[in-house]
């Protein structure tokens, strides 16, 4: 009976031994998704950095635009980095003193009119039929698809613009993890077009 025994204990062991190398196999890549710090759920905030601008490199009235990244998954890809929208930005006024923590903290929470006196953010979705506004050579904005233009403000540039509403504007702040404060943040949204009023998609207007 010795054999016997043997051989149930050495298959025994052989299935163990199988099966911590499956599991192995397995779940070290899953250890190893779960710890990367892209997979991991940040704390949740409707502002986004805005890559590609600088505000040391802004002057009054010359935009500069900039680009919104953000996750995304699509089934089982993964993209950590994808291009969600993209915004002018305009330096309306000086600008206001940041040169300390507590001085970002207290600008990014004064009111948006106080913000703008300083910076306005624009999304490049035209308000008319969703085309993306480019510069024009009269200084201000233009959209190729038809011809609407617009002031360095966002106003409608004429009064005969195909659009019904001036650019959209966009909540933006100082992004106070940039100890330089040169960067912003901005709060992007999509806007219904060919409409006068400004509704974001997917939420019920204002009453």
């Amino acid at each position: 009976m010795e054999p016997e025994t043997d051989r149930r204990s050495f298959l025994g062991f052989a299935i163990f031994g199988l099966g911590t190398i499956f599991s192995a196999i397995i779940g070290v890549p899953l250890v190893c998704y779960g710890i990367d710090p892209r997979h991991r759920k940040g704390p949740k905030s409707s502002f986004k950095a805005v890559d590609g601008i600088k505000l040391d490199e802004f002057s009054l009235n010359d935009p500069r635009q900039g680009v919104i990244r953000d996750k995304r998954d699509d089934g089982w890809i993964h993209y950590p980095n994808d291009v969600i929208g993209r915004v002018w930005v305009v330096q309306s006024g000086p600008r206001p003193d940041l040169s300390t923590p507590e001085k970002v903290a207290a600008f990014n929470t004064s009111s948006i009119v106080e913000r703008e006196r300083y910076l306005k953010v624009f999304t490049t979705i035209c308000p008319h039929m969703g085309c993306s506004v480019n510069r024009d050579s009269a200084g201000g904005f233009a959209c190729p698809c038809h011809a609407a233009t617009f002031a360095l403000n966002g106003d409608r540039a004429t009064a005969d613009n195909p659009a019904m509403r001036g650019m959209d504007t966009l909540e933006w702040k100082i992004d106070e993890s940039d100890p330089e404060a040169l960067r912003i943040v901005v709060a992007y949204k999509n806007f219904v077009s060919s409409i006068e009023k400004k509704e974001v998609i997917g939420e019920e207007p204002a009453a």
